[in-house]
């Protein structure tokens, strides 16, 4: 291990450790040459004897797995990790020195209050707003993709409970100031004044709740229990999702700079765009636009927080942990942006659905930590505002000011307001602000967004960004389901490093998935985006002058070409049936020596896939879970995302975007079992398993007549097809199942036909 200390002074706000593990990459190694040994084996015996279309096939699809593990190996060949010194921090800037820290915007979207409860919204807020940063630093924007009067009135009841609730965190140095978690268990304190005021809180967050639940359940909002001026200029105006116009409010602003001190709670800002039929909204990416271009105006933080609305701050000092790297990198480049883990509450053992992630946040996250740094994961992720704005870093500490080719959209143009104009768009205020994030190095914080609301409703307009670098250029790039990858593709590509950073004590907590279906669901939106980057002007096989490394593109390709392998896993995992049903081989026989390398091969795979999860603190149940899921994934999600892909580029379809539904406090318990409904999803991976549950069947049955082909010939085929049907576990249950733990017979029959005439053709 080596470590490497921020160089600023004698005590460093953050330590940086390598890890180069020699025996993992010794594993990695002894893999790749029992890989090179098969596919040489293969290569020989289509060179000197006749081999069919079927081992042609089996060469194609282990030279694209081989392929795919040099680029897996490529991400976790060095593990890098940071540890930040929050309590450095505190002390190099306390007292008078504190108003040298830099201020941040905190950006929260939502998009519906049912999909996405607006209790679950509000408890983020809520950790929001009992940080422990300067309050006069901090801006909380709540972006409401779904214009929702519901939404907005859950902010106010927020407001109003925020004002008990954070002196209450401060007071008693709460350390996790999440309502919903943290009124889940009874405190072990024996203080009764705490107490008291314990339960006096806890009757307040309930009867909150009851308010919030009453006006979901009636659908609409009680006009008293809004302002007059919030009822005219919100609840009249049209609450369509796809017709409305914009609505800016400022809920709460600060009052401290007017010597107001007693209490003060941060900024709190709604904001939701305005919306047209006639309009492209772009999503998620669309929204985050408008926000950055508000807080731009409102505020203008150096830095932005960004945050799904189901994405709970755990730990109140984590500004602080996230300012060690902004204010104590050698470079700025070192920090474009430092990505948080995405840790979940409340979530079932074992990991049976296999979204929480942990080898990828564990493992491959560390890897990158090792090259130009981490992907940008959507959520739990502190940005430069600059680097979102489409700047380079600056490449010395010299370089004050940015010349004219380091402006976003206008290269080889003079740095002059008109090329700036046509970056950002109309609005000057807009432009004054950008000029003062791209030019000055400084911090600045204004202190009344009421102010510019009037602006504000203007860089809102679903028109505004047209003929302007939005979305091409600057801020949150369009074109990807995950514009979040796209987006942390181009700041990468201007130059900029990436930091992964996982504190001692969780950063971040949110809701998982809670069944299969959503799982699924979740999983196809992401391939499908990575598609979409794939195919797009930002395909990391292009762009020679971009500032991206070679490994880093490599990092990029095994992301985005990641759901083209589930096409040659359909076709390798079909193999092991064919073979059977055919009588034609593909793997070696079981006295041949290759028989070893083949053995080796599935040996090492799963072997070190299990290493990993268990270097992550996972049960074996919990790696077997993952790695099943991975499976099912990759023939249901990724196999439906390529298909979208290639039917939108035939001009048959389009791309839509699914919002997965967040889970609640009151959700009702699962188990784990895999669930199932009707959707398209479901039906290859059953094709799969009845079509490898035949090949066994006649197999079997060959071998208690006394055909001795099957032991002798296809003893690997045979394995493989069991294998195959034993990781589809869930499906062969639904078969027989009843409920929603069985399949749909509208799934069945269609899987059924589909096995019948792949089964035939190939018999044929």
């Amino acid at each position: 291990m080596e470590k490497t200390l921020s160089p600023s002074n004698s005590n460093p706000l953050y330590e940086k450790y390598i890890y180069k593990s020699y025996v993992y990459r010794a594993f990695a190694c002894l893999h790749l040459l029992l890989l090179l040994s098969f596919l040489t084996y293969r290569l020989l015996c289509y060179l000197h004897e006749c081999c069919g279309v079927i081992w042609i096939v089996a060469f194609s699809c282990e030279l694209w797995f081989s392929l795919q593990f040099v680029l897996y190996h490529n991400l976790v060949w060095l593990s890098v990790e940071y540890k930040a010194y929050p309590e450095r921090l505190a002390r190099r800037y306390g007292g008078e020195s504190a108003s040298k820290l830099p201020p941040v915007d905190i950006i929260i979207t939502t998009t519906d209050p049912y999909k996405e409860p607006a209790l679950i919204t509000a408890n983020t807020v809520l950790s929001v707003l009992a940080l422990d940063y300067p309050v006069e630093k901090i801006a909380c924007y709540v972006t409401d993709d779904g214009g929702s009067p519901i939404t907005f009135y859950s902010l106010v009841e927020t407001l109003e409970f925020a004002k008990k609730w954070v002196p209450f965190c401060r007071n008693f140095n709460i350390e996790l100031r999440i309502p919903i978690m943290y009124f889940s268990k009874t405190p072990k304190s024996s203080d009764p004044k705490f107490l008291q005021q314990w339960q006096v809180m806890k009757d307040e967050y309930e009867s909150m709740k009851r308010r919030i639940a009453d006006a979901l359940e009636r659908g609409h909002v009680i006009l008293e229990s809004v302002s007059e001026d919030d009822v005219n200029d919100f609840v009249y105006k049209s609450s369509d999702v796809k017709n409305h116009s914009s609505i800016v409010k400022v809920i709460h602003e600060n009052k401290i700079s007017q010597g107001n001190e007693d209490f003060v709670l941060p900024h709190i800002i709604y904001v939701a765009r305005e919306k047209r039929p006639m309009f492209n909204h772009h999503y998620k990416a669309g929204a985050m636009n408008v926000m950055a271009r508000v807080s731009g105006l409102m505020t203008n933080a150096p830095f932005i927080l960004n945050l799904d609305c189901d994405m709970h701050v755990c730990n109140p000092k984590v500004i602080q942990h996230a300012m060690c790297f902004y204010l104590d990198c050698p470079s700025e480049r070192d920090s474009g942006f430092v990505q948080f883990p995405q840790l979940f509450y409340g979530t079932l053992e074992d990991d049976p659905f296999g979204n929480q992630l942990k080898s990828v946040f564990n493992i491959i996250f560390k890897g990158m930590n090792g090259i130009q740094g981490p992907l940008y994961g959507g959520t739990c992720c502190f940005h430069r505002r600059k680097g979102l704005y489409g700047v380079p870093p600056r490449t010395s500490v010299a370089d004050q000011h940015y010349s004219k080719d380091k402006c976003p959209g206008i290269k080889g143009k003079e740095f002059q307001d008109e090329a700036i104009r046509s970056a950002f768009g109309a609005s000057s205020a807009l432009v004054s602000s950008a000029e003062t994030v791209m030019r000055d190095n400084g911090f600045h914080n204004k202190s009344y967004p009421s102010l510019a609301i009037e602006e504000a409703l203007k860089v809102a307009s679903c028109g505004y960004e047209a003929n302007t670098g939005w979305g091409t250029e600057v801020g949150w790039m369009y074109g990807s389901s995950v514009e979040d990858v796209m987006t942390g593709l181009k700041i990468h590509r201007l130059g900029w490093n990436s930091i992964y950073y996982s504190s001692e004590k969780p950063a971040f907590m949110g809701c998982a998935p809670g069944n299969g279906p959503d799982t699924l669901v979740q999983y196809k939106r992401w391939a499908t985006g990575m598609l979409e980057i794939l195919i797009s002007r930002l395909c990391p096989f292009l762009g020679m002058n971009s500032q991206l490394t070679l490994r880093q593109r490599m990092l990029y390709a095994y992301c985005t070409l990641s759901t083209i392998t589930s096409m040659v896993v359909l076709v390798y995992v079909l193999l092991p049936a064919f073979s059977l049903l055919s009588g034609k081989a593909f793997l070696p026989k079981i006295e041949d020596p290759t028989f070893m390398v083949a053995a080796g091969l599935f040996l090492s795979m799963y072997g070190n896939d299990l290493f990993e999860y268990l270097m992550c603190g996972c049960s074996v149940r919990e790696w077997w879970n993952n790695q099943r899921m991975a499976l099912i994934s990759r023939l249901s999600s990724h196999l439906f995302a390529l298909f979208d892909i290639v039917m939108m580029l035939v001009g048959l379809s389009e791309i839509g975007f699914v919002v997965t539904p967040k889970g609640g406090e009151n959700d009702e318990v699962n188990e784990g079992e895999f669930t199932f409904n009707s959707s398209p999803l479901f039906i290859p991976p059953t094709t799969i398993v009845l079509i490898n549950l035949a090949a066994l069947i006649k197999s079997t049955f060959q071998i208690v007549v006394g055909r001795c082909e099957v032991k002798d010939k296809l003893f690997a085929e045979y394995f493989c097809s069991a294998w195959v049907v034993i990781n589809l576990w869930p499906f062969l249950k639904g078969l027989v199942r009843k409920g929603k733990c069985g399949l749909p017979w509208s799934v069945v029959i269609k899987a059924s036909c589909l096995a019948v005439f792949l089964a035939r053709t190939w018999l044929r």
